[in-house]
């Protein structure tokens, strides 16, 4: 594997920016393009956005996650500015999973298709003793040939342990497993919590709960974590198939040895999935409905 390295202030200075491909808190991600006579190579670019502490931790535990691992499903680190505060990455032309799943929810064939690559991704990371922290929709990009990568490491950790840690709880509220509201999570089984949240929404449209913060005492959260499952059912209106309800019933327990390994959920979603060739076209499709 090349090593990415740390690039000179010229590389930088020689890219034009094309546009703002998104904006948060800790990070604004920039069209880049780079010209070398007549070869041409866009750049997503993501920058730190406010200059305080967690944003460049978070930048930094990410470079520190991206320089060890290589996966066809996980975004492409190129190197990383010498001050840390900017990743120069893969872009990623078609968005994320959030766009695709505006218009309606997904057939379970696509989204097992979907999710097919994403555990595949995840298996890799999790057998390297990596954890990503925070799986959610919008972290599911779509590349320009249409495989899904998954990105943003900020709150990755390696054998447990992130690079420089961190006071906040990890994740994503309404993503996160119960046990990250704890002191001592597990952080595969609540990666794999998350995919379950993420193949839940592909196919209904929308979050099995809103919340789990022990805090927030959300209604459907309850419900789950009692196992008042047939009440659940009714109160969400939903036309899942037996095989998915007893899949989410497994991944959404509260205890985390209960939940498929990410290799154990990635052979469910290969039964499951469509061929690449539909998968392609329902993806085309949403994009120009877009």
């Amino acid at each position: 594997m090349q090593q990415v390295q740390a690039l000179p202030p010229q590389f930088f200075q020689g890219l034009k920016i094309q546009s703002t491909l998104g904006e948060g808190h800790d990070a604004k991600v920039l069209l880049a393009l780079e010209t070398k006579g007549n070869e041409k190579k866009e750049y997503a670019l993501k920058c730190q956005a406010q200059k305080i502490q967690d944003t460049a931790i978070n930048l930094f535990n990410e470079i520190q996650i991206l320089i060890h691992i290589k996966h066809p499903h996980i975004i492409e680190l190129f190197g990383y500015s010498q001050d840390f505060t900017c990743l120069v990455l893969q872009y990623c032309p078609y968005g994320t999973l959030v766009q695709l799943i505006k218009s309606s929810p997904f057939p379970v064939c696509i989204a097992a298709s979907l999710m097919y690559q994403v555990t595949l991704a995840l298996t890799y990371m999790h057998e390297q003793g990596f954890t990503h922290g925070d799986l959610k929709l919008s972290n599911v990009l779509i590349d320009s040939q249409y495989n899904i990568k998954l990105c943003d490491f900020g709150f990755a950790r390696w054998n447990g342990k992130m690079a420089i840690e961190k006071q906040t709880i990890a994740g994503s509220e309404g993503y996160t497993a119960p046990e990250i509201w704890t002191s001592n999570p597990n952080y595969i089984k609540s990666d794999l919590f998350s995919v379950a949240v993420i193949f839940f929404i592909l196919i209904t449209g929308h979050p099995p709960f809103e919340s789990n913060n022990p805090d927030n005492h959300d209604p459907w959260w309850n419900l789950i974590k009692n196992k008042q499952w047939d009440t659940y059912w009714k109160d969400i209106r939903s036309n899942l198939d037996q095989e998915c309800k007893n899949l989410f019933v497994q991944m959404f327990s509260i205890q985390p040895e209960e939940r498929l390994s990410a290799n154990h959920l990635n052979q469910w979603f290969k039964l499951k999935q469509t061929t690449q060739e539909n998968l392609i076209q329902e993806i085309k499709k949403r994009l120009t409905e877009m």
